[in-house]
């Protein structure tokens, strides 16, 4: 699905509709934490982030633990590069952030 998000759905809005280069990604619940990891990963591809009730520290709570254990295994360093508090506390930055809660 990341591949997917992050390269063939932008190639396919560009080829089909009059879009321009910059990019802006949003989501909410379970697409808000994917906005957020996909902004914070690639920040050279998007001008801002917009996420509405996002899990933001997957990697610190039961469920977002098991979800990745099912997805990444036991491997809690792989975690860490889907977790957006993880990707901000290491650095990662985008131009523009919006997080709702609520």
């Amino acid at each position: 699905m990341y591949d997917y998000i992050r390269n063939e759905l932008p190639d396919l809005v560009m080829h089909h509709f009059p879009a321009t280069a910059k990019k802006s990604i949003s989501g909410h619940s379970m697409g808000g934490l994917g906005a957020l990891v996909l902004a914070l990963r690639n920040p050279d591809e998007y001008v801002s982030v917009s996420a509405f009730s996002p899990i933001v520290s997957p990697s610190q709570v039961p469920w977002g633990q098991q979800a990745f254990a099912a997805y990444l295994a036991e491997n809690k360093d792989a975690w860490l590069d889907y977790d957006p508090v993880s990707l901000i506390s290491q650095g990662q930055r985008v131009a523009e952030i919006m997080v709702d809660q609520g």
